[in-house]
């Protein structure tokens, strides 16, 4: 590999973390406890020693831009597919099977949706939370609210 396509290939990986800070900032909120540290797109993949790319209201995120294994590929365009057949939401569910060594002996269970479906659910998050906490022109706790709704 060539210096020219090692340049090439770190600032795509750039570009894929800023655009994921955008997405994120954007679908889930700036946390504003990092606004000392993160960019302006909510990368802090610059930081060494975070082990992160990107920090949001909800989440810490680490951006990887690869060419995923054929079988792995194959598996989330077969659901992807079917779910759209059936007019439903797509989720692959991946289920660890390494050994870990060290205090945690189990990889937790993965669950992988589409960017779509996570910015309707973070929307309607926002949304609920929004209405569950708005207490103060009423006489009922914002658990009150969210149940009486």
């Amino acid at each position: 590999m060539t210096l020219s396509d090692i340049q090439r290939r770190i600032k795509r990986s750039k570009q894929s973390e800023r655009d994921g800070g955008h997405w994120l900032e954007k679908h889930d909120g700036f946390d504003p406890m990092w606004k000392h540290v993160a960019s302006s797109a909510g990368r802090v993949g610059h930081i060494t020693g975070l082990q992160f790319d990107m920090v949001s209201n909800h989440y810490t995120a680490e951006n990887k831009q690869v060419k995923l294994p054929v079988k792995f590929l194959q598996w989330w365009m077969q659901i992807v597919d079917i779910s759209v057949t059936h007019g439903k939401d797509a989720l692959l569910r991946i289920e660890p099977t390494n050994v870990l060594v060290g205090p945690r002996k189990k990889a937790p269970i993965l669950h992988i949706i589409t960017e779509d479906r996570h910015a309707e659910l973070l929307r309607k998050e926002k949304e609920y939370d929004s209405y569950c906490h708005m207490d103060e022109d009423y006489h009922v706790t914002p658990h009150q609210r969210c149940i009486l709704r």
